[in-house]
């Protein structure tokens, strides 16, 4: 069996929205899934434990595919904090063995990671700052990051916090938070907590261009400005007509955290710009009507 595209995490919102992507357009693609987790509504899928040595080379060598898009990840923070043993070896050594498998073939890998690799003191980081991760997810993918920057034929991108629809029945902060703000709940949200927020199809079609192209090396993908969570509450709800009252901001020192909260994790997009002529990601205020449309209406939950 050949297919163009492997991709795993396909039951994760980016993993879900990248299936859908690519299925819809016609590409030869499949996922991957964790048996215990959520499917996608659209695309095919196989279900794998990524820690599974055995397993994932079977499948694998059986597929192989001209590109493996990995996906999947612990993402929890806290998870991660409470349980850093299985964060290794889903982020850390899950991400090795798909590497070695790809050397085997000469597959192009591409690994997406975070904005959380940064310690999040300056802001505004490009592709050339220092890592200096301030969680144990954060330390996990850069570990990840460095084992896919050892491939003559790997490629890291580096995302920004992701918001909007995955194409799975899953639930998610960024949902929660839309939940919160639609029955009045109350929603405390960072007045000192910077992110480039990116919306998902900007993010899955940010990731296909890369995977797409002969590009190696670590990029970034980010929206186009940096927000608080307080401003992206009020955005959200704007977009949903709702008032903002519920919304209470709180400072990072006002909550009790395991580890260190880093406050402006922002990221520059130049070199992504240069490659693909454009940035990777609109403006939330541009994203969030159509996003609150479908929420409101339920139809992002719609097999398409």
């Amino acid at each position: 069996m050949n297919v163009e595209f492997l991709i795993t995490g396909a039951g994760g919102q980016l993993g879900s929205v990248l299936l859908r992507r690519l299925t819809t357009a016609g590409r030869a693609a499949i996922g991957t899934v964790s048996p215990r987790g959520p499917r996608p509504l659209a695309g095919r899928v196989h279900a794998c434990d990524l820690c599974d040595d055995t397993a994932v080379a079977a499948f694998v060598r059986e597929l192989r595919p001209a590109n493996i898009i990995h996906a999947a990840a612990m993402t929890s923070v806290a998870g991660c904090f409470e349980n850093p043993q299985q964060a290794q070896r889903l982020n850390v050594e899950a991400t090795r063995r798909l590497v070695e498998l790809a050397e085997e073939s000469g597959t192009r890998l591409v690994l997406t990671s975070t904005d959380l690799v940064f310690d999040g003191t300056t802001g505004r980081y490009d592709e050339a700052s220092p890592l200096a991760p301030t969680s144990a997810y954060g330390r996990s993918k850069a570990a990840a990051e460095q084992i896919v920057l050892s491939y003559a034929n790997g490629a890291v991108v580096r995302l920004a916090l992701l918001y909007g629809l995955p194409v799975a029945r899953r639930s998610t902060t960024f949902l929660k938070q839309l939940a919160a703000l639609r029955d009045g709940t109350t929603l405390k949200l960072f007045h000192d907590e910077y992110r480039s927020a990116l919306e998902l199809e900007d993010a899955a079609a940010a990731v296909q261009r890369v995977a797409s192209s002969d590009f190696v090396g670590v990029i970034h993908a980010a929206g186009p400005e940096s927000l608080s969570r307080l401003e992206m509450g009020r955005i959200a709800a704007a977009a949903l007509g709702v008032s903002d009252a519920a919304i209470e901001s709180v400072s990072q020192r006002d909550i009790l955290s395991a580890e260190p909260r880093p406050a402006d994790v922002s990221l520059t997009c130049q070199r992504f710009e240069n490659l693909f002529g454009s940035q990777p990601g609109r403006q939330m205020s541009e994203t969030m009507p159509e996003i609150a449309r479908q929420f409101v209406s339920g139809t992002y939950l719609q097999p398409p």
